[in-house]
């Protein structure tokens, strides 16, 4: 039986669109279901499978499979719960695109806390800000933003340096999630216009269901094809 991203036509997609054919794309359902296990896990059976390339200002191209994502991230989720982080603590992530923040993103969501990507142009005052509104019990960021933001009461400070993969070498590469659909995943700033601080997005495990249909019949994007995306992902 044809899927959804089977269909390229309009008049197909039309046809054969319903709600059950959408949950039928995924490994999980309405009550059991991994924003890091839809998006990654699943397809880390071809170690070689390239999830993510990242085009850096030097012109280097880099190269981070689903595996490398999908194992490093079950590294971190152990590596959250030996910290005493909890199902539902916040962990902000402010990094450039890189192995370090999709591990750290996804290991968030697989262990069941909620991630907060934060741009990297953020000043001081403006991370401070979403910091403090959201109050996360760890900040994942580089030396040097660190500087800038300064110490902040109650976040403890994770830099991704070569002793912070060391560490994460000890934990197992793989990592049993627990969470449902409707659990919290993420917290999502938007640029704002109107306010000194934008509303977080609240986005719950099911978010990566509603937002496929954006991606299959907005985009038209289907398996195997490249998608460019020249914004951070904070956004």
């Amino acid at each position: 039986m044809l899927k959804l991203t089977d269909y390229t036509s309009y008049a197909d997609a039309r046809t054969h669109f319903s709600n059950e054919a959408l949950w039928k794309l995924f490994d999980g359902n309405r009550d059991r279901l991994n924003i890091a296990h839809e998006c990654i896990d699943r397809h880390a059976i071809d170690p070689d499978r390239i999830a993510v390339r990242i085009a850096h200002e030097d012109g280097r191209d880099e190269f981070i499979t689903f595996d490398a994502i999908s194992s490093w991230s079950s590294r971190f989720a152990h590596d959250l719960a030996a910290r005493g982080v909890k199902r539902g603590d916040r962990i902000a992530v402010m990094l450039e695109p890189s192995l370090a923040f999709y591990a750290c993103i996804f290991g968030c969501m697989k262990y069941g806390a909620i991630a907060v990507p934060m741009f990297t142009l953020f000043g001081p005052e403006g991370a401070r800000l979403r910091l403090d509104d959201c109050s996360p019990k760890i900040l994942v960021t580089t030396e040097e933003k660190a500087r800038e933001i300064g110490e902040v009461d109650g976040i403890a400070l994770v830099i991704p340096n070569d002793e912070f993969f060391l560490n994460l070498e000890r934990h197992p590469a793989r990592f049993e999630w627990q969470t449902s659909a409707n659990d919290m995943a993420a917290f999502q700033y938007t640029s704002g216009t109107t306010r000194a601080l934008p509303e977080a997005i609240r986005h719950t495990h099911r978010a990566i269901v509603l937002v496929s249909i954006a991606a299959l019949y907005g985009t038209g994007i289907r398996p195997g094809d490249e998608f460019f995306c020249p914004s951070s992902p904070a956004w």
